[in-house]
């Protein structure tokens, strides 16, 4: 299968190794796609470039469409519409929140502070070993918390026992505040990251092979675990993407860094 050439970035092929940052990912492994119908409640993604990108609920092989023409998805970055991304491999996807969702499997619990987003900011900016409790930063996070849990007290019960608020909505938008930073023990070497060892592995203990686009999908993996740690009743637990990087250490795309850039 031919591959196409990097098309104004917005569809880029793994040779072509540009990297994005903040983006939803798909990592694929194992290598075994064929074009099939498109079922009605698999994951779509509408990409940049045209056409459709759909994951199967069953199978989870990524599949690209254009034009009711339904091809196997190629390797590399698929840019969405939405400003998000896919990153395919060899054909069976690694399955997010958003496609469970979509694919309405439901029994899936919803996580302890997934709408607790002042706590979730003090998880962010304190660390969950509150190794930066003194910065800046979670000072600021617990003082929003604080202010939260008084406006929260003069909800009527029926409002449940964690009502969003006006400094909720606030907290919010801080999670994506680059000023309000995180602890850096939230990713760091001797924690409890599932990614981190991965990132070592693609990108090499002193960043070799940065600019590949093994680090770099492994970096954005890194950051996906984070935001579900930070959601989870407990971060220590591995994640859903924090077990999909323990089984990616084996994976040939994620081979350890040679040294030297663009890997």
């Amino acid at each position: 299968m031919s591959r196409p050439s990097c098309p104004n970035g917005n569809d880029v092929p793994a040779a072509c190794g540009k990297r994005r940052h903040g983006v939803v990912m798909i990592f694929v492994t194992g290598l075994t796609l064929a074009a099939s119908p498109l079922m009605g409640d698999s994951w779509r993604g509408d990409l940049q470039g045209g056409g459709s990108l759909y994951v199967d609920p069953e199978t989870h092989r990524a599949v690209r469409d254009y034009g009711g023409v339904e091809r196997p998805a190629w390797d590399g970055v698929h840019h969405l519409e939405d400003g998000s991304a896919v990153i395919i491999r060899d054909g069976i996807a690694v399955p997010t929140e958003q496609m469970y969702r979509a694919w309405k499997q439901g029994g899936r619990p919803e996580p302890t502070f997934a709408e607790r987003y002042c706590d979730q900011l003090v998880r962010k900016t304190c660390g969950f070993d509150n190794a930066c409790r003194t910065s800046a930063s979670c000072l600021r996070a617990r003082s929003m918390l604080t202010e939260e849990t008084r406006e929260q007290r003069e909800q009527p019960i029926t409002a449940g026992a964690h009502p969003l608020t006006e400094t909720s909505a606030r907290c919010r938008e801080a999670l994506s505040d680059p000023e309000l930073t995180s602890c850096k023990s939230l990713e760091g070497e001797f924690g409890d990251s599932r990614c981190r060892p991965l990132v070592d592995q693609a990108c090499g203990p002193d960043g070799e092979c940065s600019t590949s686009q093994a680090c770099d999908a492994a970096r954005q993996l890194l950051s996906m675990e984070t935001e579900e740690r930070l959601i989870n009743d407990n971060p220590a637990a591995a994640s859903a993407t924090g077990r999909q990087c323990m089984e990616a250490m084996a994976n040939a795309f994620f081979a350890p860094c040679a040294g030297g850039a663009g890997r």
